[in-house]
C-alpha cells in the first residue's frame, strides 16, 4: 500500500509538468488528422468516465466507514454527514460532487479523530463491533483507492497529450489526478491511527483493515 501510495504522489508530481501547449498541434491537423483526435477524445472521455466510476465506489466506501466509526464513537451528527453524502454519491459524479465529497469526508475523519481521544474504554460491546466494521469499509476503501493505480496512470499519461478542446470535458477527470494521491496519504494515516486505537481498546482488527497498511 505505501508503494502505491508512493506512485500516486509521483504521478501527481509529473502531471504538473506537462507543458500547458500539449496537444497545440491539433488546431493545425489534416481532416484526417482531426477524425484521430476525436477518436482520442472520445476516448479519453471514456477513461475519464472509468476512473470517476472507480473513484466514487471508493469514495463511497470511505464515508460509509466514517458513517459507521462516528456512529460508533458517539458522533451522530457526523455519522449522518457522512451517510448523506455516501447516499448521494454516484456515478457520473461531476467534480462539483466529488470535490464537495472530499471535503465532507475530510471533516468527519478530524470528527472522528477527536472522539477517539475521548471515548476509548467508555464504548459498549455493540460500539466497538460497528466500529470494526467501519474499519473493515475503511480498509476495503484504500484497497479500492490501491487497485485505481493503472486508471490513473493511463489517463495522466493520455490527458498529457490531449487537445486543448478537450480539457473542457476532462475536468473531472483532471480533479481526481490532484485529489487522489493526497486523499489516499491522509486515509492511509487515519487507518492507521484507528487501527492504533482499535488495539489500544480492545476491539477487533478486521483483516481488510490490517491488509491496507
Amino acid at each position: 500500500m505505501r508503494k502505491t501510495l508512493i506512485a500516486l504522489a509521483v504521478a501527481a508530481a509529473s502531471l504538473a509538468a506537462v507543458p500547458a501547449h500539449a496537444g497545440m498541434f491539433d488546431a493545425v491537423t489534416s481532416l484526417a488528422g482531426g477524425n484521430n483526435n476525436s477518436a482520442a477524445g472520445a476516448d479519453l472521455v471514456s477513461q475519464q468516465e472509468q476512473l470517476v466510476n472507480s473513484y466514487v465506489a471508493a469514495n463511497k466506501e470511505i464515508l460509509l466507514s466514517q458513517y459507521k466509526m462516528a456512529n460508533a464513537l458517539g458522533a451522530k451528527d457526523a455519522a449522518a454527514l457522512a451517510k448523506a453524502e455516501a447516499d448521494a454519491l454516484a456515478s457520473g459524479a461531476t467534480k462539483d460532487n466529488l470535490s464537495k465529497a472530499d471535503s465532507v469526508q475530510s471533516n468527519v475523519s478530524k470528527i472522528i479523530s477527536e472522539r477517539q481521544k475521548a471515548s476509548g474504554s467508555a464504548m459498549d460491546a455493540e460500539a466497538k463491533k460497528t466500529y470494526t466494521e467501519g474499519l473493515a469499509s475503511l480498509g476495503k476503501g484504500l484497497l479500492k483507492y490501491a487497485g485505481m493505480t493503472k486508471q490513473f496512470d493511463g489517463f495522466k499519461s493520455a490527458l498529457s497529450s490531449a487537445s486543448p478542446m478537450d480539457l473542457p470535458k476532462l475536468s473531472t477527470g483532471s480533479y481526481i489526478l490532484t485529489s487522489l494521491p493526497s486523499n489516499s496519504k491522509n486515509l492511509y494515516e487515519t487507518l492507521k491511527q484507528a487501527v492504533s486505537f482499535a488495539k489500544s481498546n480492545d476491539i477487533p482488527v478486521p483483516k481488510d483493515a490490517t491488509q491496507a497498511l
